[in-house]
């Protein structure tokens, strides 16, 4: 303890000035965007190439399971395909003007109240700032930053994400948002109280925010409790992904969309 002391007492003015120099770093990339926005991609760059190789040898030892999800993903796929065979062949649907973009999934946070996930692909594989990200089996984010070869995505497990959403079976415009705890449910927002819910209802995305096309699940209502002191439902929604076990991810590149914010854009 003397020793510490002594050292304290020896070194005092550079200790004091390491700490000034690290405090004030922080102030300048809180409040320089052009500072922040170096900062997030310089740190995308190391942390991606980290997270890739950490990813790479843990992905050796689960490749069984990864091996489980691609098939069982590639059989719900060649299910749906048939569906839509069988139940519309006379509807001929256009996607020339929707591309999806595959990604793995390198890094994913789940116990802090904002969380991200990071991808492998980056500016050169054409991926942009805000685009969606969905899995086979529904909604997982969006695009939040970007550098040359990796990407972060803001979860739907973050709570200053918000999505428009819409009802399935009452068309109802809606969002949604987690508020932080179970990380299998978020909260459905805005839905007035003499609209008829019930537990099962489909929750999808509205494309009312030109991230994701209409339709993509989200999830189903899990609960509904009425007993509020506000004109509408306090609802949660069970989420149709797991995001324990998000591997592959689909990122949604719909030119339309970005045509919609230019025009709305301008003054």
């Amino acid at each position: 303890m003397r020793s510490l002391l002594k050292f304290i007492s020896r070194y005092n003015y550079s200790i004091t000035f390491f700490f000034l120099l690290i405090f004030s770093f922080f102030l300048v990339l809180n409040e320089s965007f052009i500072l922040r926005s170096f900062y997030f991609n310089s740190s995308n760059y190391i942390s991606g190439n980290f997270y890739r190789v950490q990813n790479g040898i843990l992905s050796y030892f689960s490749l069984e399971k990864k091996n489980t999800i691609l098939i069982n993903e590639n059989l719900e796929l060649i299910n749906r395909i048939k569906k839509l065979e069988s139940d519309y062949r006379s509807v001929i649907i256009d996607t020339s003007t929707v591309g999806f973009l595959s990604a793995q999934v390198i890094n994913n946070s789940l116990n802090k109240s904002k969380n991200y996930i990071t991808i492998d692909k980056g500016f050169k594989d054409g991926v942009r700032e805000n685009l969606g990200v969905i899995s086979s089996n529904g909604v997982i984010g969006k695009v939040k930053y970007v550098s040359d070869n990796f990407s972060t995505i803001i979860s739907l497990l973050n709570t200053s994400f918000y999505l428009s959403t819409l009802v399935d079976e009452t068309k109802t415009l809606s969002s949604i948002n987690w508020d932080g705890k179970n990380p299998r449910e978020v909260k459905l927002l805005y839905v007035p109280k003499h609209v008829p819910l019930e537990i099962g209802y489909s929750v999808i995305t509205s494309s009312f925010d030109s991230i994701f096309p209409k339709g993509i699940e989200v999830g189903k209502i899990s609960s509904i409790n009425e007993d509020t002191n506000s004109n509408f439902y306090d609802v949660d929604i069970l989420l149709s992904e797991d995001f324990y076990s998000i591997y592959n991810v689909y990122l949604v590149k719909s030119f339309p969309f970005e045509e919609k914010i230019k025009l709305e854009s301008i003054d």
